[in-house]
């Protein structure tokens, strides 16, 4: 399929608005124009890095600017989608998309309202906050892909790390020693199974999570506060 093909389909998009359609002015592969208003579009086979940087060059000069293409070409995984309207959305670029000679508007160009973003994910800023604060280790690289240590794991191998220091102890003695209120919890639902309950209320290590805590023991000494 030729970007040619999707000439048709928005001009007459935008002609049903009412808007003067036309090609090539001034590298703009559309431009609509009606009552001193300008309506830049983008016309690709597939949407790319590339045309993003297009469009943006073109808000420069046009009041508004949308990206158009074949419909069967956006990735419609559900991430990927949510990502690529996002990000549209954010730069306020518009996205078309052609589907049997015919096109429709995914996306309207308009301004964004950073205020009304932030207060829908204040939840989320939050717990990004409190994980930050509660977080002891310094483990972590930026960019790893894979096992990370969260503020949980944290909980687990202090917990751990004070049981093969200290051998079988109750939620109680380890809850005063390392401050950490959710100990009961962690021991009862033992996700890593790591623990075992050994006498009413007192707890040991299981073989498994000897071997992963002496594995960790030393780095995790000298990162956190144990």
């Amino acid at each position: 399929m030729k970007e040619t093909e999707l000439y048709l389909p928005v001009k007459t998009l935008f002609e049903s608005f009412g808007y003067e359609v036309k090609a090539e002015i001034n590298h703009i592969d559309i431009l609509a124009s009606k009552e001193d208003y300008y309506i830049a579009v983008e016309l690709k086979t597939s949407i790319s890095l590339k045309l993003i940087y297009q469009a943006i060059e073109r808000q420069k000069i046009a009041d508004e600017v949308y990206i158009a293409t074949f419909k069967k070409h956006i990735n419609h995984s559900k991430q990927s989608y949510r990502q690529l309207i996002s990000l549209l959305k954010r730069l306020e670029i518009g996205l078309i998309a052609v589907s049997n000679d015919f096109a429709e508007i995914i996306l309207e160009s308009k301004p964004f309202d950073y205020a009304k973003s932030r207060l829908m994910y204040q939840k989320k800023k939050e717990k990004m906050k409190k994980e930050f604060k509660l977080s002891k280790s310094s483990l972590n690289l930026g960019g790893t892909k894979g096992k990370i240590m969260t503020r949980y794991k944290e909980m687990v191998t202090q917990i751990g790390i004070y049981i093969l220091d200290h051998g079988p102890s109750s939620p109680k003695e380890i809850k005063k020693a390392l401050n950490i209120e959710k100990v009961s919890s962690i021991l009862q639902k033992n996700y890593q199974k790591y623990f075992i309950r050994i006498d009413r209320g007192i707890y040991d290590l299981t073989k498994e999570g000897r071997e992963e805590i002496l594995n960790m023991y030393h780095v995790l000494k000298d990162h956190m506060m144990i």
